[in-house]
Formats: C-alpha cells, sequence, structure tokens
C-alpha cells in the first residue's frame, strides 16, 4: 500500500502541531472559542496524519 505521505511531510505536520500548542499554551485566555475548536480540528488532523506514517513506519519495520 502506497504512502499517503513522505517522512519529511510527517516530520512537518509534526512541527507544525507542536507549533499550535505552544500557541494555545502561551494565549490560553486571550483565544475565542471558535479560535480553539478550528485550532483543535487542525492539531487533530496534523497530529493524525503524522501518527498514521508512524505507525504504518512501525508496522513495515516489524515486518522484516
Amino acid at each position: 500500500m502506497p504512502r499517503d505521505i513522505t517522512l519529511y511531510q510527517a516530520a512537518k505536520k509534526a512541527q507544525q502541531a507542536e507549533i499550535i500548542c505552544l500557541m494555545i499554551e502561551c494565549y490560553p485566555n486571550k483565544m475565542s472559542d471558535d479560535e480553539l475548536s478550528s485550532l483543535a480540528a487542525l492539531l487533530r488532523e496534523l497530529a493524525g496524519n503524522a501518527a498514521a506514517w508512524l505507525i504504518e513506519e512501525q508496522n513495515i519495520r516489524d515486518m522484516c
């Protein structure tokens, strides 16, 4: 099964997720509920894609 994203893309998505977490941590009371909801959805997508890549990579390595 071909991969949906590359290692570089997975790393970039993980980095973007980290930056979003840092923003939420540094500015917890300065964001509206809508902004936090949007960031949570984006964070879920970014982290999910990176995690899926890592899980697939681990499965490939376990098969070798």
